[in-house]
């Protein structure tokens, strides 16, 4: 390890020997609020890390422009970057190669700097902690609040959001219980310019002119691992439900040779047909979200229906009944084969029920109301029979995605609109790794910095 004393050299202007101790306090604070971390860091940067690279370059095989390198200092380049400490201005050396001319720039190599890169990683990973959570507006104004030698515009915070790779989620596991699928609509960005231009050439040739509306729908899909840990499975808004399925299904059996596995064991859903249909081969069976059959069935039988207060009660309150099997409260060793055989016999009872319930809504005359009764009675207490044969407990409703739904309904709904498919899909991503999983999210930044310890900084006194 190179060790190095920097001797810190403060210039001092003593105008006679007249002044008071609050002076003096006054006059270091302005220094170092003025000049203070991002002047040191210059420093270290321009005449000590900046030399050090170049010798060890000139000395080193570290070139390889051609087969006997020659190089020698070619001047020194201005670089300006955006970081936690303030914007830092500072110059580093280039060597060109006598034998082939080709320019190099060791401190950029060096470093790990990417080509026209304008910030620090660290800074990146402060910058999407807080988009995640305020608007592009609101989020560079608390960043200068907090400090205010960062300058830079939400323009650029914007730009750095859409080629981040922070977003990034895998959804290849072995270990996956359940499967949470839920989407949300959103405001779509829709360019009226570029609409009404495509129309005019449809216009000439004869075709039927292309109407695109603002509605879209952001698709988020969440797993819950055998030990009960949540993971994010990924957002899309330009991909149908039957897409997502068969790409993940695709990721996790890639080999065509060898038999292919389910992702999951069961798929906890608010029973949307495109969404079971798209994603039931990701898992072995399905279940349907408790929580929504009597929030769905009301408004249905109220608007759509048009049907009477006394069927509306009634039937809720037949719903509410039917949903009163438990799993006991007890091990599932203990859980004797009369209490199983007793449950079983529960819940063909509900089904029977249920079945009685859409009979009795389309001997009133509301078929729609029927219908979606007899939809969901075929997958409603599949927890209690995947608990009666494996012992494993899983959700009978999509509370733990709804939970997540609601603050992400909060950042593209409230807090921004107008939003583009791919930007919509990468701020989802962002939000449902930062909450769900924060070990990864830090496990990608910690890869991001490159830390290796190779580096120390102490106070050591001045000279």
């Amino acid at each position: 390890m190179i060790t190095k004393n920097i001797a810190l050299n403060i210039k001092t202007c003593l105008s006679g020997l007249s002044f008071s101790f609050d002076e003096l306090i006054l006059e270091t604070k302005n220094l170092f609020e003025t000049e203070g971390i991002p002047g040191f860091l210059k420093v270290i940067i321009s005449f000590f890390i900046d030399n050090m690279v170049i010798e060890h370059w000139k000395a080193s095989d570290e070139a390889s422009c051609c087969p006997s390198p020659h190089l020698n200092r070619s001047g020194k380049r201005s670089k300006a970057i955006v970081c936690s400490l303030g914007n830092i201005d500072f110059e580093w050396t280039l060597l060109k190669c006598r034998n082939c001319n080709q320019t190099h720039n060791p401190l950029k190599e060096f470093f790990g700097l990417e080509k026209n890169q304008k910030h620090s990683n660290e800074f990146e990973k402060i910058c999407m902690e807080a988009v995640a959570s305020e608007s592009f507006r609101r989020s560079t104004m608390t960043i200068k609040k907090h400090n205010e030698k960062v300058d830079f515009n939400h323009r650029s915070l914007h730009r750095w959001f859409m080629r981040t790779e922070s977003d990034a989620i895998t959804a290849k596991y072995s270990d996956l219980e359940v499967v949470l699928g839920d989407g949300t609509g959103y405001k779509k960005f829709v360019s009226q310019t570029k609409l009404e231009r495509e129309n005019k050439i449809k216009e000439k040739t004869g075709q039927k002119p292309i109407e695109r509306t603002k509605r879209g729908e952001v698709k988020i899909l969440m797993g819950i691992k055998e030990d009960k840990t949540i993971v994010p499975l990924g957002a899309w808004t330009s991909e149908s439900w039957k897409t997502v399925g068969k790409m993940i299904h695709k990721l996790n059996n890639p080999n065509k040779k060898v038999a292919p596995k389910k992702l999951a064991n069961v798929l906890v859903a608010d029973g949307e047909i495109a969404l079971n249909n798209g994603l039931g081969i990701l898992a072995h069976r399905r279940q349907r979200c408790l929580w929504h059959i009597p929030h769905e069935l009301k408004p249905l039988m109220k608007y759509q229906e048009k049907a009477a207060e006394e069927d509306i009660k009634y039937s809720l309150n037949q719903v509410h009944s039917i949903f009163q099997i438990d799993i006991p409260d007890k091990d599932f060793g203990d859980v004797s084969i009369e209490e199983k055989l007793e449950m079983n016999e529960k819940i063909k009872a509900c089904e029977l029920q249920m079945k009685l319930l859409s009979e009795y809504l389309e001997h009133k005359g509301y078929d729609k109301a029927s219908t979606y009764v007899s939809n969901a009675r075929s997958s409603l207490f599949t927890y209690l029979r995947y608990w009666m044969k494996t012992g494993v407990v899983t959700p009978k409703v999509t509370s733990k995605l709804e939970r997540l739904m609601r603050e992400i309904g909060r950042r593209i709904k409230k807090s921004a609109f107008n939003w583009s498919e791919k930007g919509c899909a990468k701020m989802t991503r962002i939000i449902l790794k930062i909450i769900t999983d924060p070990k990864s999210w830090e496990s990608f930044w910690d890869q991001k910095f490159k830390l290796s310890g190779n580096i120390k900084l102490s106070f050591e006194g001045i000279s």
